[in-house]
């Protein structure tokens, strides 16, 4: 049966009837894994390639027209571990693409220079946890803001394959993640970029004990390492001229390295921020202090190991939420805490360090509620409109017609008063699987015989500058 697409050029169009938008989970998604989305230079010098995982929100009929918010969701792992696979973060993906949104689970380069130092305690890699000096902890958070504003270039340059609103990205991170959303959500203006970034002394060579570390697998070191400039705030991955909004950030028991709320960009709103921390977090204290310090107050009291060396200070989600107020910033905080300071109690009551050892504070208490928190916070900053439109309510510009859809073999394209000047399909990881050009027709038919069962994005150029965009299905 023909399905007539309706396709209007301007932006006014009406929002769907759903109860519950960007709340309820009322949509089957798509997933595309493991996309390159660039690569860079590493703490050792070596070349790194990125991935990401994307999944797409998927409208009832084929021919349904969006444009969805998107989120990217970034992993924890104290910056030297840790995954896009995280079982955490691909829940966190899937649960908000049932919402509606375009979500992306992201790799980021890991690792710092470990120490000199041979520490040793009766913990394996316990010395995996030591770098050389404060400065490498923030340069391995500052590739991670890089790599993840390369992520999101990524993607909006991609807006129309992926149905993405440019103008509704939002971020969330766990941990090491969730200072890389803020940061990458926050850092524009290159008075914020860290001293440590720019170039600095050489880093001696790692001790002998932290080539079993993940990070340095592989890599042996003979000579000083260099610490050259990393380079500007946006990195070097996927350059765009696409402009975007972040509109929110969700912090999951992360922090900052410093007053990230001062300076702002005068164009663009100040993103809204909801910040999860529990009050007894071993590794990185809800307020001001040294990353790992309860976890250092155990290993030290409980285990006779030392603490663990060169670590920074982070300003917890309760200390920038207190900045907000007292300096008057003006950013919207929605701040959710739960449980008891640490105790300081090695092995009785709730939150002591053998407590934690099966209920950690560096954690989330309640999955459910918190996911669903994040979901009310993030669905009061969409604007997204055009979700799942059909021809019963968009504005009527010019008519498309495209047939069948689903289809097997060829595809059919009739655009009304309009000259057809080239077809270009695309799979949903962004790539040209078909060109058919030269053809100054307004009724074009299609060969799709040769792609693989799935859902694509085709764009039509028109003689006049113009340019379409509409989903449809292949299958057998």
């Amino acid at each position: 049966m023909k399905l007539t697409l309706l396709i209007i050029l301007s932006v006014s169009c009406l929002i769907s009837a759903h109860a519950q938008q960007w709340i309820d989970k009322q949509y089957e998604y798509d997933s595309i894994l493991n996309i390159h989305y660039g690569s860079a230079v590493n703490f050792n010098g070596s070349s790194t390639d990125l991935f990401m995982d994307v999944y797409t929100p998927q409208c009832d009929q084929p021919g349904e027209i969006s444009q969805w918010p998107m989120i990217v969701f970034i992993h924890g792992g104290a910056f030297i571990a840790g995954s896009k696979d995280d079982a955490s973060i691909q829940q966190w993906c899937k649960s908000f693409a049932k919402r509606g949104y375009v979500t992306a689970s992201i790799s980021y380069r890991l690792g710092f220079v470990s120490d000199d130092t041979a520490w040793t305690c009766n913990f394996p890699n316990y010395e995996c946890l030591f770098a050389t000096d404060t400065a490498e902890w923030i340069r391995a958070y500052y590739r991670g803001i890089q790599d993840t504003k390369g992520a999101i270039r990524y993607l909006v340059n991609r807006n129309s394959q992926f149905s993405i609103d440019t103008n509704n990205v939002f971020l969330a991170g766990e941990s090491a993640g969730a200072f890389i959303a803020l940061g990458a959500g926050l850092m524009d203006d290159p008075s914020e970029r860290p001293g440590a970034t720019f170039a600095i002394a050489d880093a001696p060579i790692p001790n002998s004990t932290s080539a079993a570390c993940l990070h340095n697998s592989g890599v042996s070191f003979t000579t000083p390492i260099n610490r050259p400039d990393l380079g500007s705030i946006q990195g070097s991955i996927e350059p765009s001229g696409v402009d975007y909004t972040v509109k929110a950030i969700g912090n999951f028991y992360g922090g900052m390295f410093g007053d990230l709320l001062q300076v702002n960009n005068a164009s663009k709103p100040k993103p809204g921020i909801y910040s999860y921390h529990q009050q007894c977090d071993l590794i990185v204290g809800i307020d001001s202090r040294e990353v790992f310090w309860g976890l250092d107050w155990c290993m030290v009291n409980g285990y006779g190991c030392y603490a663990i060396a060169n670590t920074p200070v982070a300003h917890g989600s309760e200390t920038f939420a207190n900045w907000n107020l007292t300096n008057g910033y003006n950013y919207t905080i929605n701040e959710q805490y739960s449980g008891s300071p640490f105790p300081y109690n090695f092995a009785f009551g709730t939150g002591s360090c053998l407590d934690q050892a099966n209920n950690p504070c560096h954690a989330i208490d309640n999955r459910s509620l918190r996911d669903e928190q994040l979901a009310q916070f993030f669905e009061s900053y969409v604007s997204s409109s055009q979700i799942c439109e059909t021809a019963g309510n968009l504005e009527l510009g010019f008519k498309v017609e495209v047939y069948p859809n689903p289809a097997s073999s060829e595809l059919k394209i009739v655009i009304e008063d309009e000259q057809i000047s080239e077809i270009e399909v695309y799979n949903l990881a962004g790539e040209i699987d078909l060109n058919v050009s030269s053809l100054n027709s307004s009724e074009v038919t299609v060969d799709i015989q040769s792609l693989s069962n799935g859902t694509y994005i085709s764009h039509i150029l028109l003689d006049d500058g113009q340019s379409v965009f509409f989903r449809f299905v292949k299958n057998n």
